[in-house]
Parts: C-alpha cells; sequence; structure tokens
C-alpha cells in the first residue's frame, strides 16, 4: 500500500516540475519555446489562458504532493500491533524466583566458608 502511494507522489513530483518549469517566466520560461505563447496555443486557451491553465495545474499537483505526503506518514506510522514490552520485564520473568521470599539461599561468590546468618545471641 505504502509503496503505490509512493509511485503515485513521485509521478506527481515529476509532472509538478514539468508543470513548473512550462510556465513562463520574466524570460518566457520553456512554455515559449513550445509554442506556448501567442501562436497556436492563444486560439485555443485565450490571450492569458495558457498561464492561467499552467497555473491551475500546477496549483493542483502541489495540493496532490502535499496530501500523498501527510497520507505517507500516516500509513507508515501505524501504531504495530505487537505488544512492545519492557527488557526490565522480559529479564525479570527469566530469572528464577526465592520460593520463600527472604535471603537468597545461596552465598555470594567468594563466601564459602562464611554463614549465611548468625546464630542467635552471636556477636553481642
Amino acid at each position: 500500500m505504502i509503496y503505490l502511494i509512493a509511485i503515485i507522489q513521485l509521478l506527481v513530483a515529476i509532472a509538478l516540475v514539468v508543470s513548473i518549469l512550462l510556465q513562463s517566466g520574466r524570460g518566457g520560461g520553456l512554455a515559449g519555446s513550445l509554442g506556448g505563447g501567442t501562436t497556436g496555443m492563444s486560439s485555443v486557451f485565450g490571450g492569458r489562458g495558457v498561464g492561467d491553465f499552467l497555473a491551475k495545474i500546477t496549483a493542483g499537483l502541489a495540493i496532490a504532493f502535499v496530501v500523498l505526503t501527510v497520507l505517507i506518514n500516516v500509513v507508515s506510522t501505524k501504531p504495530s500491533t505487537k505488544k512492545q514490552e519492557s527488557v526490565i520485564t522480559t529479564e525479570a520473568q527469566k530469572q528464577p524466583t526465592n520460593p520463600g521470599g527472604g535471603a537468597p539461599t545461596t552465598s555470594p561468590p567468594g563466601a564459602e566458608g562464611i554463614p549465611l546468618q548468625q546464630p542467635a545471641g552471636a556477636g553481642q
């Protein structure tokens, strides 16, 4: 779907560039060299008909380009259906849980001879 819209936008962009180049500016533009001056086209479109017609085509193509750009943005940023989870949550679920809920039953590395809990009354 997004590729079809992108191809249509590319064609609209090319047509927009061509329509802009065909308009006569201060120097006459490409419209004068292709017969868009006062010769054959003036009888079809009137005196200023070619300029007005190309201006309307350019405006329509510019609006189509903007609409297609917004449409591509909306389609490409659609939220995914896959649920995203936190890395911390997934790692916490992988860790084995302590069934007693208290202190861990194993000693830290390098503390093989040290008891985990001191007997009552010791250390006073």
